[in-house]
């Protein structure tokens, strides 16, 4: 496990946490016991401890020392690590005390070993569903991480939480039907072609409803046309049938 160092720390909030950043140590929390005691870290100690590391659920041993110089030992876990995105710093660790003898719930991540067959020749890809599982364990018997074997995968292919091989001593507590890896066919777009050079670009049953309202306009015209053409015919009809006047 990984050893520690830190100092209790009386004055809390205000300026105080800026002024122990500025001296290069780091502010720090411990909770556990209903309690939460205020500590400061050595910056360069907890980044080179932390680094590599693959979970902030992380098992350390933590030397405490008083303001008059005695030192208490406890175990605890690391629950949070903040950063300084710019300066890629730590600002801030949150320790969770926890007891030797008493189980522990913590989330620990899933790496892959191997590649698997699906992917090396049958042209899938590897989809990690699940980054991490939740585990059941005494603080002696907590793995860093979880590693699982994928190169027998082939394309269509998973692995269940139910099948993951777990450390001694350490129970999974997700649904065993869950899918932690899986090898996937990548899906392809289908390819929209152009449509040919001088082809109509409308669907025909567009061009066959215009031809119907085109249809649908000129019969106006036409009934419009044969009205006029009806008195003409009419005073023709007259005409044959009336007799020349003497």
């Amino acid at each position: 496990r990984l050893g520690i160092k830190a100092k209790v720390r009386s004055e809390i909030g205000g300026r105080r946490p800026r002024r122990i950043r500025a001296s290069g140590r780091v502010p720090a929390i411990l909770y556990g016991s209903g309690t939460a005691q205020a500590l400061e870290l050595n910056g360069r100690e907890i980044a080179e401890a932390l680094h590599g590391s693959s979970s902030e659920s992380v098992l350390v041993d933590l030397t405490v020392e008083a303001e008059g110089g005695a030192t208490t030992k406890k175990m605890a876990l690391i629950r949070e690590v903040q950063h300084d995105p710019l300066r890629d710093t730590i600002e801030h660790v949150d320790f969770h005390q926890v007891e030797e003898n008493k189980k522990l719930r913590v989330e620990v991540p899933v790496h892959e070993i191997g590649e698997a067959v699906g992917v090396r020749t049958g042209g899938g890809i590897l989809d990690h569903a699940l980054r991490t599982l939740r585990v059941e364990c005494l603080p002696k018997d907590l793995p860093e991480r979880i590693d699982v074997d994928v190169s027998a995968l082939e394309v269509g292919q998973a692995i269940h939480v139910g099948e993951v091989k777990l450390p001694s001593g350490v129970t999974v507590l997700n649904a065993k039907e869950l899918p932690v890896f899986m090898v996937l066919l990548p899906t392809v777009e289908e390819e929209v072609k152009p449509a040919a050079e001088g082809a109509p670009t409308e669907p025909e049953v567009i061009r066959e409803k215009k031809d119907v309202e085109g249809e649908a306009a000129a019969a106006p015209d036409k009934k419009d046309a044969a009205k006029k053409e009806a008195p003409k015919a009419e005073a023709k009809e007259g005409a044959k049938k009336e007799p020349a006047k003497k």
